[in-house]
């Protein structure tokens, strides 16, 4: 059997009541040279049933015990014979042409060692919402100030021989993988919109989750890194911490816990004290005591 151009990795965990039609995005491609690998993260449901009712070949299972998005991602690229690797997560999906507009693209620029990526639609309240993104510029410092979600993303599989997702970091590890990969290769960016991200309440991101703590503890591990650290300039570090414990706050705020929310804007503080948020943060504590059902103008 000859290897197909693309692998396609989805890690999921206890999403049988959705998975299907992110399944079905990717049997639904125009391009049809593909492999998908769904990597079971220790799922409780019945998600080994729903993978073994497909009958594409081309989609195959693989179970591991719960050990995180990371890990998960990472027995995909194991798994994987395609050229190009693309990831997708359960509760996402792809229009029809993702996978020809990669192709298109990477065919263009002569197949080479580096990560493309997409844009993307908004789902959220039964509505499909496209935004605008900023104009692309270094590659590096773009992925490092604009998050790309994995379902955007391929890279070449020989990159990935090298850099994985890091399993040691469980909010931003995508988003230190691309930024590592893009201080060594080349980056391309699509600006089709290929991929619809699908927000809801149980999504990692949420501030109700206190998503910024993670991010946080992520981002310093890769300011930390040997290779990339020191090629990342300190000003934007410290804007990034600051912007993390300014999310942070909002949880707090969120949660109403008045001390936290305080020390967590303080810090936010220090680390930019000319940020262009400190108008916002001191309205924030202004909203806690004096306006407290103004929480959806400060979240």
């Amino acid at each position: 059997m000859n290897n197909p151009f693309f692998s396609i990795i989805i890690p999921t965990y206890n999403r049988a009541n959705i998975i299907l039609k992110t399944i079905g995005s990717v049997i639904n491609q125009t391009y049809s040279d593909w492999e998908l690998i769904v990597v079971d993260d220790g799922s409780k449901d019945n998600t080994r049933e729903v993978l073994q009712s497909i009958s594409d070949i081309r989609v195959s299972y693989v179970f591991q015990e719960n050990a995180e998005r990371s890990a998960a991602r990472n027995k995909g690229i194991q798994n994987a014979r395609g050229q190009y690797v693309c990831f997708l997560d359960s509760d996402d999906w792809y229009e029809p042409e993702h996978l020809a507009v990669l192709y298109k693209s990477i065919a263009e620029k002569a197949f080479p060692l580096a990560l493309f990526f997409t844009n993307c639609y908004y789902y959220q309240n039964e509505q499909i919402i496209k935004r605008e993104f900023p104009d692309f510029f270094d590659p590096p410092i773009f992925l490092l100030h604009n998050p790309v979600i994995p379902a955007r993303v391929c890279v070449h599989s020989d990159i990935l021989k090298k850099y994985r997702f890091r399993e040691d970091i469980v909010i931003v590890e995508d988003q230190v993988l691309w930024v590592t990969i893009a201080y060594k290769y080349p980056v391309f960016y699509i600006p089709e919109y290929t991929v619809v991200y699908h927000l809801h309440e149980d999504n990692s991101v949420n501030i109700k989750n206190n998503c910024f703590r993670p991010r946080l503890d992520g981002l310093r591990l890769l300011f930390k890194q040997h290779d990339i650290g020191p090629l990342i300039p300190r000003m934007i570090k410290r804007k990034m911490v600051s912007n993390c414990y300014y999310g942070i706050s909002k949880h707090y705020f969120y949660r109403r816990n008045f001390f936290r929310m305080i020390f967590s804007l303080a810090c936010s503080f220090i680390y930019s004290p000319c940020g262009q948020q400190n108008k916002i943060k001191v309205f924030m504590v202004y909203a806690y005591i004096f306006r407290p059902g103004s929480i959806n103008e400060v979240l």
